[in-house]
């Protein structure tokens, strides 16, 4: 367990051993989130386009073309109502 100290200003240092533990570079941006109960902070890497791109590309069929033109999709389906 690692512990960090809040600054006057609001900030904390990330230890260097956890920071080596997760990858996270200088530059990388923190998404921070809170939990159910206040007293939890989640801090997690943003993903770029690409790590996002590269984790949805799983659940599309291959060969699937990439949609470019929104309105020819919903012109190409039945009318739902």
């Amino acid at each position: 367990m690692s512990v960090a100290t809040l600054s006057t200003r609001g900030q904390i240092v990330i230890p260097v051993d956890i920071r080596h533990i997760v990858g996270w570079q200088p530059g990388d941006e923190v998404v921070v989130t809170v939990g159910q109960n206040a007293s939890e902070v989640r801090l997690t890497r943003k993903e770029t386009l690409d790590e996002m791109a590269e984790r949805l590309s799983r659940y599309v069929k291959p060969g699937t073309l990439p949609l470019t033109d929104v309105h020819a999709f919903y012109d190409q389906r039945e009318p739902r109502l």
